[in-house]
């Protein structure tokens, strides 16, 4: 068996990954959690919304839905990653490209101003997708996009523009998907063993629903492991990217990494590693013989 497989960093098989959309107060308290337990999250924010105020309504409850202000953004999401959603968080169910690209492209522009660095993660407005989107998103450099299609699986996408997640931090299987991809059991799939869980959703939720207990025991439950890499969106796709732009040679026994990311290879059923360095040529690991 050849050991030309995706690991994640540092040989591991795991790594957990989360999105939060709308750019609201309650990012604040769901930050401090994520940043007492050691995780990583990508939110997706609407830049011509900053400071909006509104209410959410549930079977009879009204919680707070305001946007933090544009001059707060910085502080705010520090230590993790920022992406877009939508400049107006408009729907695009109907546009045409042109119409998307504009909404995509503006939100982009606006993001990277008020940051000073590139923003090239998307998550669809209202979960909506199509063609004239995917096109939009292509022609405005947007090169990963969050879908709402919870899979229940831990697979790499092999379309990042149509990234669908793993579930809802309110799935009622969550805590099962934990237990399942914390298990050192062998996950197969045909491009990796390594599994990646992805956790979405809206920070606000937790006051709609009462249940912030639920995210802290789920990040309890998930973090401090040293077999798992703690990631933000774009880390999990720019690894992944530069894993497929490895040139091998026709036999199999060397490979050139052109990317600035040193990559880790593996194999399905040993724990030989090869680490594909920055700009090097190196020598695989033996393929193991079954």
């Amino acid at each position: 068996m050849q050991n030309d497989c995706l690991y994640w960093p540092g040989g591991r098989k795991k790594a957990v990954t989360f999105s939060y959309d709308d750019g609201i107060t309650q990012d604040i308290r769901l930050i401090h959690l994520f940043n007492e337990y050691g995780v990583k999250g990508t939110f997706n924010l609407n830049p011509r919304l900053f400071g909006a105020a509104g209410k959410v309504s549930l079977n009879g409850k009204t919680i707070d839905h305001i946007k933090n202000q544009s001059d707060e953004i910085a502080g705010i999401y520090r230590n993790h990653e920022i992406a877009g959603h939508g400049e107006w968080h408009t729907s695009m169910a109907t546009m045409d490209t042109a119409r998307c690209a504009d909404e995509i492209l503006n939100c982009r522009r606006d993001l990277e101003s008020l940051l000073g660095r590139m923003v090239t993660g998307y998550a669809y407005a209202f979960g909506v997708t199509s063609e004239n989107i995917r096109t939009a998103l292509c022609t405005s450099g947007i090169r990963y996009a969050r879908t709402i299609a919870s899979t229940g699986k831990f697979d790499i996408p092999q379309d990042f523009l149509m990234w669908n997640p793993t579930c809802h931090h309110d799935d009622e299987k969550l805590f099962e998907y934990a237990d399942q991809f914390l298990s050192d059991a062998p996950y197969f799939n045909f491009e990796t063993p390594a599994k990646l869980f992805y956790v979405w959703g809206h920070a606000y939720e937790f006051d709609l629903n009462d249940n912030w207990d639920r995210i802290e025991k789920f990040l309890q439950k998930i973090s401090g492991r040293s077999d798992v890499w703690y990631a933000t969106n774009g880390e999990i796709e720019r690894y992944v990217r530069a894993y497929r732009e490895l040139v091998f040679t026709v036999d199999g026994k060397y490979v050139y990494n052109p990317s600035a990311i040193d990559v880790t290879l593996g194999g399905m059923f040993t724990d030989r590693i090869t680490i594909a360095k920055s700009g090097e040529t190196v020598r695989m690991a033996e393929p193991m013989e079954l």
